[in-house]
């Protein structure tokens, strides 16, 4: 792969956060992975996780992976002590958008970062930059007018999706957007 094919492929609208790697499980390098999807019907044979900004490949072992656990547990090729499993506890896992939409909703929050964000009602558009999975509130952090805002997803109605074109038009809670004058 050549330097604008990579470009191009970790381009945030190429790309879809499917998970979060959680604390090493054992002593031989495995690792717990929170999948923001039912994860045991995985195939991939790699996953990107995200270290100081930049997205590492890294390949599944899958004779020392188990998918069926509660917190699926998988073991990384290059990673063979609980020491180097620590250095990518609380990572983000990522895949290409092609092989992501296999196992995430398409009108899933994940599947739709990156993509523009329209307000209904004030007209404001902006970008979706990150999905928060809170259980109690979860939130979505986008950027309008040059703001980062957080956005919660309760009380914020879909209105419709375009994967085409790579938008959402959405109806936000009253007061959550102001303008100054």
């Amino acid at each position: 792969m050549n330097f604008c094919e990579a470009k191009k492929l970790f381009n945030p609208l190429n790309i879809i956060q499917i998970g979060i790697t959680n604390k090493p499980h054992g002593y031989k390098g495995q690792i717990k992975i929170n999948f923001f999807f039912d994860a045991f019907n995985l195939k991939e044979e790699s996953v990107l996780i995200k270290i100081n900004g930049w997205l590492i490949p890294f390949f599944i072992d899958y004779k020392q992976t188990n998918l069926e656990a509660t917190k699926p547990i998988i073991k990384f090729e290059d990673i063979v002590t609980i020491e180097q499993a620590k250095k990518i506890s609380s990572k983000p896992v990522y895949l290409p958008r092609n092989s992501a939409k296999k196992y995430v909703n398409l009108n899933s929050l994940q599947f739709l970062l990156g993509y523009q964000i329209i307000d209904v009602t004030s007209k404001t558009k902006g970008y979706i930059l990150k999905f928060i999975n809170n259980d109690k509130n979860p939130l979505v952090k986008i950027t309008l007018n040059n703001k980062e805002l957080f956005i919660p997803i309760r009380g914020t109605k879909i209105k419709y999706i375009s994967h085409g074109k790579k938008y959402v038009k959405v109806e936000l809670a009253p007061g959550i957007i102001t303008h100054k004058n």
